[in-house]
């Protein structure tokens, strides 16, 4: 009995631990170079104009509004935005294999023949069990947003923001279009490191 409960609790701090550092998806990061009104008048613009980004652009203008600020072409704040992504690395380990065959000698080089039957690799797997091979992630993929907002009147920039998030189970506009909120939450304000997680 003791030692089902010991194991038990062994595996709720395993996953406590799991499920805590899963929590941590991305970061964010702003500063404050002047004070925004929390009612003021935006526009947002993409840095880049592809399909995907102009569909961002309607993120971020429902996300203003809803933070109580209004969206007009002719405002005198502007927010501008540019997405980034850097590809993370992996690596591949040998496949399972349960027979080997290598000749030597000869013209057929059939001479020195011999056949070797695998029962047993921890990596690659053999004929009693499946190994660890297969592809695993060393440097999970990022994806970025950086934006600003600026007055256009005078050209001074009001405020800068970034996020960068971890790729993980969702695809990148996924990632992308749910890292929004998390900037917008953060506009007119300064914030240092500012761990966020992805729902």
């Amino acid at each position: 009995m003791r030692r089902l409960i010991g194991l038990m609790s062994g595996l709720f701090l395993i996953f406590g631990i799991a499920g805590s550092a899963q929590a941590e998806d991305g970061t964010m990061n702003a500063i404050s170079f002047q004070p925004i009104s929390g009612n003021a008048k935006i526009q947002v613009q993409p840095l880049d104009n592809s399909d995907a980004n102009l569909a961002l652009q309607t993120k971020f203008e429902d996300a203003l509004r809803q933070r109580g600020y209004t969206i007009s072409p002719d405002a005198k704040l502007i927010l501008t935005f540019e997405t980034r992504d850097e590809i993370g690395a992996w690596s591949s380990t040998d496949r399972r294999h349960v027979l080997s065959l290598e000749a030597k000698g000869g013209r057929e080089g059939g001479e020195n023949a011999k056949a070797i039957v695998n029962f047993y690799n921890s990596q690659s797997g053999g004929v009693f069990n499946k190994g660890s091979g297969g592809t695993s992630i060393t440097t999970p993929s990022e994806y970025r947003i950086d934006a600003t907002v600026e007055d256009r009147t005078t050209g001074k920039r009001l405020w800068q923001g970034w996020s960068v998030a971890k790729l993980g189970a969702w695809d990148g506009r996924t990632l992308t279009e749910k890292m929004i909120p998390v900037i917008v939450k953060g506009v007119g304000k300064t914030v240092r490191r500012e761990p966020f997680d992805i729902r």
